[in-house]
């Protein structure tokens, strides 16, 4: 009734205006027109008419919306929420854009003035739930979902958002119940699958979680994040071989500098030197500006002895990143290993020492930087100075 009486105050306009077709059977065109351009069209007729007319800018915010034209339905959004600010839907119309384009602050905001407004609509509850899951804010997520299980439809769809949340908030056992039932349901749910793997790799359950991830990969070959996991899994429990193949596979999908580079540090644990430095020189390739790539090589190249490489390599990544500790530790091996320089050994070992390295035991063993500093960390004088920072 409120709509019909604004139509005809937006039908007074019209006449005066001496528009042929009243306002009423205009606004019906758009309504029922399925070209989001064809609608803006009509809508501006009616909005320049009547730029009051709050339904005008909210069916108008829709078709944007359709064309994927997010800054100006959240700009019509936000006209109909200051002409209708009573009205909880045009709240929660603009709260969905805002979620679209990932500002879930704002939907949130959204979202709990609607709930003011209407607090007995089951939707504005569980969109606010996924913003607050998408902003980590899972307590509050975690109110949401006790909420929805207040109303009598759509608890189906509650148990996944719970078991993320029982997931996120490290609740690992009721987690773990939450997505075997799932999995009981349907047992090629992938993201049960997926995350009944997380859970096990979380606690350190390494096999199970190898398990979990391999049965989510056959059923989406191109599952990333799950090639990713099993293959750290795989490294935790040193089948080396097979955390390579693993990021051999995700370099395949996607060519990012940090899949080469975790590979090659693989390589490294396989003591396959001359591939670690290749993948880092990939890694390099793709983001020349990332220090540690240029760290990791130089590392390799000191264990080949390509003791130039290693120098360059340490003194690129110390200038891309001046306060890479582990950089100033192994540029102190290089002047040590390479040049017998005890000078600059201590010189950038101090600065490393100063800028927080924490690994200080790691100095003095041999399968860690021991190595680099072999003769010199027996003497008095490197367990002074090393003695002072650690902790």
């Amino acid at each position: 009734m409120k709509k019909f009486l604004c139509l005809a105050l937006v039908l007074t306009c019209f006449g005066a205006l001496g528009y042929a077709q009243n306002a009423r059977q205009i606004f019906d065109r758009a309504e029922k027109s399925k070209k989001p351009a064809e609608q803006i069209k009509l809508l501006n007729r009616i909005i320049e008419a009547a730029p009051d007319f709050a339904p005008a800018y909210h069916k108008r915010a829709d078709a944007y919306k359709q064309q994927g034209k997010m800054k100006q339905a959240v700009s019509d959004y936000t006209k109909a929420v200051e002409l209708a600010p009573k009205d909880p839907f045009k709240l929660y119309a603009r709260a969905l854009a805002y979620m679209e384009q990932k500002n879930y602050p704002a939907a949130t905001n959204d979202l709990t003035k609607a709930i003011q407004l209407k607090s007995n609509y089951q939707n504005f509850y569980y969109y606010r739930l996924l913003c607050y899951m998408q902003t980590g804010s899972y307590p509050l997520a975690r109110k949401d979902l006790e909420k929805l299980k207040t109303f009598k439809t759509g608890a189906q769809y509650l148990l996944p958002l719970e078991a993320q949340i029982n997931f996120f908030t490290n609740n690992y056992a009721a987690a773990r119940r939450n997505f075997e039932q799932i999995l009981q349901r349907n047992p090629d749910n992938i993201i049960a699958l997926f995350y009944m793997g997380r859970i096990y790799f979380n606690t350190e359950m390494y096999d199970e979680a190898i398990s979990y991830f391999s049965k989510a990969i056959n059923r989406d070959p191109n599952f990333d994040a799950a090639y990713r996991l099993r293959a750290a899994a795989f490294k935790e429990i040193r089948e080396y071989d097979q955390a390579a193949r693993d990021y051999t596979s995700l370099i395949a999908l996607n060519q990012d500098y940090s899949y080469y580079n975790r590979r090659g540090l693989v390589y490294e644990l396989m003591g396959d030197w001359r591939a670690a430095a290749d993948d880092y020189s990939y890694s390099i390739a793709i983001s020349p500006k990332w220090a540690v790539a240029y760290n990791n090589r130089g590392y390799a190249y000191l264990k080949m002895k390509e003791y130039k490489k290693a120098q360059k390599d340490f003194e690129t990544a110390l200038k891309l990143s001046p306060d890479l500790s582990a950089t100033l530790v192994n540029l102190a091996g290089y002047y040590w290993t390479a040049e017998r320089n005890k000078k600059l050994m201590y010189k950038y070992l101090e600065s490393a020492l100063k800028h927080n390295y924490k690994d200080v035991d790691s100095l003095y063993e041999e399968s860690k930087k021991g190595w680099l500093f072999k003769n010199a960390n027996n003497t008095a004088e490197f367990r002074i100075m090393t003695g002072k920072y650690a902790k």
